[in-house]
């Protein structure tokens, strides 16, 4: 049989992508974290604060060698600091994104972290957040926080083989309650 194929597109993110990428974080953070951070912190989301900072991480700045470069620059999806960053496109719209790369935190239970995987809400449920773990963190093992409330990505993790660890953090800006998975 056939393998069937899929209505998305995943690539790495480019510099014309800016603003659809702000447009699509922006859009996630509200459908997923509402009630679930400070109001003031909610309120302040807009998809040009978004993309200004996709804009830091996907345009190099004209003028700065690429030796002096930020960091956390995008070149074909990976920066200097080891993370990979894919999109998922469908019929000519962004509607999703993963970032993978080292772990962030001392007291890290493994060397990878999955620092986000968003999909929009149209797009829940057809595979497309799948397809982007599978082709970037595919069976490594990994954490991740997610936040305390969001049932739905915790049983999406828990059936990639992620576990509740019992580790939890509040965000300082947001006030978000995130908890800790792991996957060995």
């Amino acid at each position: 049989m056939a393998e069937e194929e899929s209505a998305y597109l995943i690539r790495p993110p480019r510099g014309e992508d800016v603003e659809a990428l702000g447009a699509v974080h922006c859009r996630v953070w509200q459908e997923a974290y509402v009630g679930l951070m400070d109001e003031e912190a909610f309120a302040a989301l807009t998809p040009e604060r978004f993309a200004q900072t996709w804009g830091r991480r996907l345009r190099p700045e004209e003028g700065v060698a690429e030796a002096d470069q930020n960091p956390n620059l995008l070149r074909d999806g990976h920066s200097a600091r080891g993370e990979q960053v894919a999109v998922a496109e469908h019929d000519g719209e962004l509607v999703g994104f993963i970032s993978v790369g080292p772990a962030r935190d001392e007291d890290a239970p493994t060397d990878t972290q999955l620092w986000a995987i968003n999909v929009v809400s149209d797009h829940l449920g057809t595979g497309v957040a799948q397809q982007l773990l599978s082709r970037v963190l595919a069976d490594r093992p990994a954490y991740l926080w997610v936040a305390d409330g969001n049932d739905r990505a915790i049983r999406f993790y828990e059936r990639n083989s992620f576990r509740l660890d019992g580790a939890q953090t509040t965000d300082r800006d947001d006030g978000l309650v995130e908890l800790r998975m792991v996957r060995r």
